[in-house]
């Protein structure tokens, strides 16, 4: 009896020790395409109202790195702004966010046979995650759009946790846990996207912010200047009485 509680210790250890080392941390291949090559501020500091529209809290979350990268670019910004709103704004800025979570089936091979090598842990398993974001600029004196433009958000994601890579334990039988498993895992990982939301956040809400600025200051060079009221001061918020 002791000889058989020893022998089956040492295989929960054996186990425990396995998939503690079958993770592999959150790595976005593409990031980097997202990332600025220059700098800018809004000419002259304008208030924007940011009208937020996003299908889930992933989505709300680049729209607040967005708003906060517009705050270091000269700008005053309430957010939530609603159109009714008693308080006053230059510019206000309507943001859709439409995510979209997707699998791949590199994922069944990854699972098995790639267990054997420990794929999961050293490739990750694959999603794609995608952000179209839809930017409405409107001048909130007299109304007129200054400009409207989309940015495709694709993402190339690489990740693994101890929720899919147990199924290493294969390694211990015949390995149809791994083969089951990999179909299932072929479908996206709902863990993944609020790691993904945090890591994006600055980086791609920095980007869509550089594009509002250059629309902004291209708008006041055409001689349509946008209407510069007193700074404001208005902090970011997230809700408004």
């Amino acid at each position: 009896m002791k000889k058989h509680f020893k022998k089956l210790s040492i295989f929960m250890l054996m186990v425990i020790l396995l998939a503690a080392g079958c993770t592999h941390r959150l790595e976005i291949k593409n990031l980097c395409t997202f990332e600025n090559m220059s700098l800018s501020s809004l000419e002259r500091p304008v208030s924007i109202g940011i009208i937020p529209t996003s299908a889930d809290l992933h989505g709300q979350k680049l729209i607040k790195g967005i708003a906060t990268e517009l705050g270091k670019a000269s700008a005053n910004i309430l957010l939530p702004y609603f159109p009714n709103s008693t308080k006053e704004v230059d510019i206000t800025a309507k943001i859709v966010v439409k995510p979209e979570y997707r699998g791949s089936g590199w994922n069944f091979l990854i699972n098995f046979p790639g267990f054997l090598i420990f794929t999961p842990a050293w490739n990750g398993y694959v999603y794609q995650v995608n952000y179209d974001v839809d930017v409405l600029l409107t001048d909130q004196k007299n109304n007129n759009k200054i400009d409207s433009f989309q940015i495709p958000v694709h993402l190339n994601i690489r990740h693994a946790d101890m929720n899919r890579t147990w199924t290493e334990i294969s390694w211990f039988e015949v390995g149809s846990i791994a083969l089951i498993s990999g179909i299932i895992f072929i479908q996206y990982d709902d863990s993944v996207s609020p790691l993904v939301a945090e890591k994006i956040q600055i980086p791609i809400g920095d980007y869509i912010a550089q594009e509002i600025v250059a629309r902004v200051n291209n708008y006041g060079k055409l001689g349509v200047n946008p209407p510069i009221s007193e700074p404001l001061n208005i902090p970011i918020v997230e809700n408004e009485s």
